[in-house]
Parts: C-alpha cells; sequence; structure tokens
C-alpha cells in the first residue's frame, strides 16, 4: 500500500524559461502531464502562440517521450520540429511557443530507481546498449597470445572537427532523440510486455490472452470498428475508456476471471490495440529491438540481439492488426490504397514495413517492421565481441584508410550493420561521408553524413556520380535498388574508389551472383556484368550468424576477376568452427590463408605498411 505521502513525492521537475523572463521551475507527482494555454492543463503556458492543448510529455522507465498535440505552431526539441512521440534527455531543449522547458532529472532519477525497470504504463524505453546487448566472445582473448603472434592494437579512428558545430556548443542531441518513434504512442498506457523464448504459450499466458480478447471484443463492438478506422478522436479515446471499465467491472463482478488475471495490465493493453499500436508500440520506441515479425494475430516476436523472443499478449484479433496496419502507413505519409495487398513502406524513423493484406494471406495480416541500423561502435569492439580476430581487424582498418573498395554482405540483421558501422568509422575518421540510400536509411550507422535517397524516376546514375565526385568524399551504399547498383559501378568505373557497401545474402557467392543478374536487368551481357561486379569489389567481408546467435566474420576474401563461368575470390581470412560447448556455444578458430592478397600491394603504395605475419600460419586469431 502507498501512503499518501508517498504519493505526493515529486516524479520529475520542468525548469521552464521565457523570452525575456526568468526561469521558474515545477515539479510534478505524477508520470504524465499536458501542456497548454487554457486552464486545465497541468502546465499552463498563456501566450498566444501556444495552443490550448498544446503537448503531452510522459515520463516511463527512466524516459521522458514529448508528443504534440496537433497545436497551431509546433513542438520542437533542439529546434527540431517533432511530428511524433520524441525521446527527450537530459539537456534537451523543447520549445513551445516562447518558452523554453528543460527536464530536471533529479527526482526522475530518484523514481526510476523506486519504480524498479521492468514495470510502468507508459512506452517501454529501453537503456543504451550495443545492438546485440552484451556481447561476450566464445574466443578467450588470452589464445590470442598464446599463439606467439603478436598484432597491433586497433586504434579507434581518430575524432574530425565539425566545422557546422562551434567548439563552445553543447552536448551532441542523441541520435536516438532525433530517430524517435514513428507515431505517436504516449497516450496508451502500454506496460512492459513479456518477453520469453518463442514457442507455445503457457497455461497462465493463455487465460490472459483469452481475458484481452473480451475486452477487445467489447470495446470494438460498443464503440463501432469505423470509430476506430481512421484518426482517434478523444471522443472515441472517451468511449473506448468506458466501454473497457464496463466490461472489466461486469467480468469481476460475475467471476468469469480468476484472482491469477492481471485485469488492470490487460486493460492497458487493450486500450494500446484499440486506440494506438498495441503490443508493437512498445517495441518500436525499445532501442534495444532491432526487428518486429508478427507471422499471425496471435504469434509477434521481437529481435533481441541475438534472440527471437516472442511477446505476451499479442493481439487479440486479425481485425486489431489490420487497423494498425493502416496506422502505420498513415504515419509512414502513404496511407493504404484501396485494394492494396503487399504494404511497403519506409518508415519516418528509418525502419521498414512490410505487411501483407487480403485473400493472399486467408489467416489474416503478416507483417514485418525491420528497425534502422545504429552505429555500432568501432573494429576493436568488434575484436572485442569476437566477431573479428585481432589480425583481421588490422588488415580492414589498412585497406579501409588505402581506399579499397570493400564489400560487406550478411544478413539483414544487427550483425551486418555492425560491420558496416565499423568501416564507415575508419572511413569517416579521413574523409566526409555520403550514404546512398535504397530501402533501408543508413544515417544511424555514421553520424554527420550526407545521404542520397534512390528514389523511382530520378536519374539516379548522374546523381550518384555527381556525388562521388565532390573532392575527397567516401561512398557508402546498400546494394539493393538496380539502379542504385548500376549508379555505384558507373561511379567506380570513373574513378571513385573507398567505397563501403553492403549486400544483403547468405554467403558471397549468393551476393556476386545477385549483383551480377541486378546488372543483367539493365541491359548488360553476362559477361560484361560479371566484369563490371568483379571489378568494382576489391575485398568481401562475409558475416555470419551462428548457431548459438552469435555473428562472426565468416570469411574475408579477395575478388581476383571475372571467368567465364563466375567471378573469382580467394579467401584471405575463414572462421574455422571447431566445436559445440555446453549450453550451445559455438568455439572457432580465425585462420589465415597463408597466402598475402594482391590487395596488400595496393596499401603499401598508399603509405600503409602490412606486417606479412598477418596473413601467415599457424592461425590467426
Amino acid at each position: 500500500m502507498i501512503s499518501p505521502t508517498e504519493a505526493q513525492q515529486p516524479v520529475f521537475a520542468i525548469i521552464i524559461s521565457e523570452k525575456g523572463g526568468a526561469e521558474r521551475r515545477e515539479a510534478y507527482d505524477r508520470p504524465e502531464i499536458t501542456v497548454g494555454r487554457v486552464q486545465g492543463n497541468d502546465l499552463m503556458l498563456p501566450k498566444g502562440n501556444v495552443s490550448k492543448r498544446h503537448a503531452r510529455l510522459i515520463f516511463r522507465d527512466g524516459r521522458f517521450i514529448v508528443t504534440d498535440l496537433n497545436s497551431t505552431n509546433g513542438t520542437y526539441v533542439n529546434r527540431r520540429r517533432i511530428s511524433q512521440a520524441t525521446i527527450v534527455r537530459e539537456g534537451d531543449r523543447v520549445y513551445i511557443g516562447d518558452f523554453v522547458l528543460r527536464i530536471d532529472p533529479a527526482e526522475a532519477d530518484s523514481a526510476a530507481g523506486e519504480l524498479g525497470e521492468t514495470t510502468g504504463s507508459g512506452p517501454v524505453l529501453a537503456r543504451e546498449s550495443g545492438p546485440e546487448g552484451s556481447v561476450a566472445t566464445h574466443i578467450p582473448q588470452e589464445r590470442e597470445e598464446q599463439s606467439g603472434a603478436s598484432y597491433p592494437r586497433v586504434p579507434g579512428p581518430p575524432r574530425l572537427p565539425d566545422a557546422s558545430r562551434p567548439s563552445h556548443a553543447g552536448p551532441e542531441p542523441s541520435s536516438v532523440a532525433q530517430r524517435a518513434s514513428i507515431v505517436d504512442v504516449s497516450h496508451a498506457d502500454i506496460d512492459a510486455r513479456s518477453l520469453a523464448p518463442a514457442g507455445e504459450p503457457s497455461r497462465d499466458a493463455a487465460v490472459q490472452r483469452q481475458v484481452l480478447a473480451l475486452l477487445v471484443d467489447h470495446a470494438t463492438a460498443s464503440v463501432g470498428p469505423e470509430a476506430l478506422d481512421g484518426e482517434i478522436s478523444d471522443a472515441v479515446r472517451t468511449s473506448v475508456e468506458r466501454a473497457l471499465t464496463e466490461r472489466s467491472e461486469t467480468l469481476k463482478a460475475s467471476g468469469e476471471i480468476d484472482s491469477s488475471v492481471d485485469l488492470p495490465r490487460l486493460l492497458a493493453h487493450a486500450r494500446s490495440e484499440l486506440i494506438e499500436l498495441g503490443p508493437i508500440g512498445a517495441l518500436l520506441v525499445d532501442g534495444s529491438v532491432s526487428g518486429i515479425g508478427l507471422p499471425r494475430f496471435d504469434q509477434l516476436v521481437a529481435h533481441k540481439g541475438s534472440e527471437t523472443l516472442a511477446v505476451e499478449p499479442p493481439f487479440s484479433s486479425v481485425a486489431s492488426v489490420a487497423r494498425v496496419v493502416a496506422r502505420l502507413a498513415r504515419a509512414a505519409g502513404e496511407p493504404l490504397s484501396p485494394n492494396e495487398s503487399i504494404v511497403e513502406r519506409r518508415m519516418r524513423d528509418g525502419g521498414r514495413l512490410t505487411a501483407m493484406l487480403g485473400r493472399s494471406v486467408p489467416q489474416g495480416p503478416m507483417l514485418s517492421i525491420i528497425k534502422p541500423p545504429q552505429a555500432a561502435g568501432s573494429l576493436e569492439e568488434l575484436v572485442r565481441a569476437g566477431v573479428v580476430s585481432r589480425a583481421i581487424a588490422t588488415f580492414l582498418q589498412n585497406v579501409v584508410m588505402a581506399r579499397v573498395n570493400v564489400l560487406v554482405v550478411g544478413p539483414r540483421d544487427p550483425g551486418t550493420a555492425r560491420m558496416l558501422s565499423a568501416l564507415l568509422a575508419v572511413a569517416r575518421s579521413e574523409a566526409p561521408m555520403v550514404l546512398l540510400e535504397g530501402r533501408d536509411d543508413l544515417s544511424g550507422l555514421v553520424a554527420n553524413s550526407a545521404s542520397l535517397r534512390v528514389l523511382s524516376g530520378d536519374d539516379v546514375r548522374r546523381s550518384i556520380q555527381a556525388s562521388a565526385s565532390i573532392p575527397g568524399v567516401r561512398i557508402a551504399a546498400e546494394l539493393s535498388e538496380p539502379a542504385l547498383v548500376a549508379g555505384v559501378l558507373d561511379a567506380v568505373r570513373m574513378g571513385a574508389e573507398g567505397m563501403a557497401l553492403v549486400c544483403y545474402g547468405s554467403s558471397i557467392r549468393s551476393a556476386l551472383t545477385r549483383l551480377t543478374a541486378v546488372c543483367c536487368q539493365s541491359g548488360e551481357p553476362l559477361a560484361a556484368a560479371r566484369e563490371a561486379v568483379a571489378s568494382s569489389v576489391d575485398l568481401i567481408v562475409e558475416i555470419g550468424r551462428l548457431r548459438d546467435g552469435r555473428h562472426r566474420a565468416l570469411r574475408v576474401s579477395e575478388v581476383l576477376g571475372a571467368t567465364e563461368d563466375e567471378i573469382a575470390v580467394q579467401d584471405v581470412f575463414n572462421f574455422v568452427v571447431e566445436r559445440t560447448a555446453a549450453g550451445g556455444a559455438v568455439e572457432g578458430t580465425f585462420t589465415a590463408s597463408g597466402i598475402v592478397p594482391r590487395v596488400a600491394t595496393h596499401v603499401a603504395s598508399r603509405g600503409f605498411g602490412l606486417e606479412t605475419s598477418l596473413f601467415s600460419r599457424p592461425p590467426s586469431r
């Protein structure tokens, strides 16, 4: 039982300053407040450029979210207008009319400690972590020194001064804050959902699902399905709340639910499913979730690091999923068209939505959301995580600095993004970057870079050539769109170098076959297409996800050229699996082929010396 004194302790405070006025501080004893011009708001800012109900601020699980409530003049975070729920951190400034708001986290930190990290009624917001969470290598670092070889520690890339920011500027706004949730999830009281290895739900979970379905079905029938299809008004929200309250009281009075059912939690889930994004909403703002999958309405999984986890409870019905797909499409700026069966949208935060609707999916809609890749650090971090050996990291550091064209091949997951990010960190240390984006948003992989979006109808080849012609610029590209592949190959033919490329595939061979096929689509003969691909890529790094969920650089190969039948490659390093330890951990060794690659001569000609011991046997770890 919480005493009245405890309930009145401040949860957080806001420091408000007005143009030409003094600062003041307001403390609040609840986790959600509204900001507006008129009475009835928790924080009243009486100025004409503030709307009656201007913004909402929520504190949950140690994080703050600010949402603009369709105000006339907008809400800004760090002078950037927001159009969706946005995470606010210490030091960020929220601009509302003539007022500037700053969070005073003193009470919030205390409250977060008291409340814990796994409960709450707001969107689940993750602590910062790498794309794979806490990763421990299965190759003990001491084994490297036992090999008798000694390799230099891979230094982190030097930091370049940012000419766009004065030296006295404050801290850089968080990339997570700038790339916040694509839609407003702050209205829904989303509790922290249970995550467990994917599989059949337990009996307790099945009971929770049944009660959730009863609540959602009753509220849908009471409000009317059509009222939930468009923008959700305050009147609809009120009707949904009333219907859910009525149904929950009926269930309690009739004894239809037992004591194991957490009814307040299920009410929050039902409310979220009816007027927001349901269980997907919390996952979208969880920075540790890289992807979301829904093969059917009652089977929702989240990809966190190397694990695929089931989300409980999932959606309660096919109709709820269809509504959420429509909301996501609207939030992406392109509402569903009549009879649209394959939905593909690039979401505002850079993520990618794919959904299937209609007759082709008789069990109901299917969807997947791939969240935008985030920067993952350096080659040194990959060494510590066991993704590459010290020798491989040293080799890659030198070839990138020497402006060798490197292709990363692997699955569309954080492991591949992590390798590309490490290479971009090296490239960015010595030259400005231009990111060529196809289906995916790469901007989260490297800071302070320019982006060129590949859109149908554009003269892509000329745009890419113009970007590559900027003196000293480095190009990074995701080779997915045919026009983008052709444009990159043309740029290399015209002298562009130092490209960091990624092609998603299961192996080096499959990626090269795919790139060759894409070239053939533009009219190139097969032999010419092979030659174009072979002459554009110097080195390939293949990333694989092993049985235990960990990522490894399975191969580092040099492209030798095109033959009549294939593109010839020669391995420089391999990862050799040795055994599966107790608990399923896969252990292995990074082994050099013993052949000094031809690219080493190019690296040396650029003034970067490579010790031949990097490529010698015994195994290099």
